[in-house]
């Protein structure tokens, strides 16, 4: 690689701006090192091809040969945006399968998360007590499928233990 200031250099070995001594040791340079001789035959290529297109003359003004440039290019350039093909059957899958899939993993997740706040759907056994005023025992045991309840009013409850008591003695 070149550094900016031999870079320089050759430019100006090129231009014939370089006395003696530095002209023939960028001339050595050119010779041996194939990066400079790169660069020095890009930039004769360069000079050319300017020169070239100085001696051109048009047959309008300036102006006006750039602005016909400027319309063709506006001309195709919506040409071009017209020409997007249309998507194939696996873009259209891919487009569709996105929203899918997150709404899949919305449900997914919102099941499981329902089904940690409601005991009753984690497939174990549980005991709920139904109301204050009334003993109301239920036992669901999903093993087996089956729900029982118990339902005893808790005033009579008092009563007939204290009864039993009283029978017992």
């Amino acid at each position: 690689m070149i550094d900016h200031e031999t870079q320089l250099k050759i430019q100006a070995f090129l231009d014939g701006e370089l006395a003696g001594t530095e002209a023939r040791e960028i001339a050595a340079l050119i010779a041996k090192d194939r990066d400079a001789a790169a660069l020095h035959t890009e930039l004769k290529n360069t000079r050319r091809a300017l020169a070239t297109e100085q001696g051109m003359q048009l047959p309008e003004s300036r102006e006006f040969y750039w602005s016909k440039i400027k319309r063709d290019i506006e001309r195709l350039e919506p040409a071009k945006a017209m020409e997007q093909p249309s998507p194939t059957i696996w873009q259209l899958i891919n487009r569709l399968l996105k929203p899918v899939t997150a709404v899949a993993a919305i449900v997914v997740l919102g099941t499981i998360v329902f089904q940690q706040m409601d005991p009753r759907l984690n497939g174990g056994s549980d005991v709920l007590v139904a109301s204050t005023d009334m003993d109301a025992i239920t036992f669901r045991d999903d093993s087996n499928g089956t729900t029982y309840v118990w339902f005893a009013d808790a005033s009579q409850n008092d009563v007939a233990n204290d009864d039993d008591d009283t029978t017992l003695d």
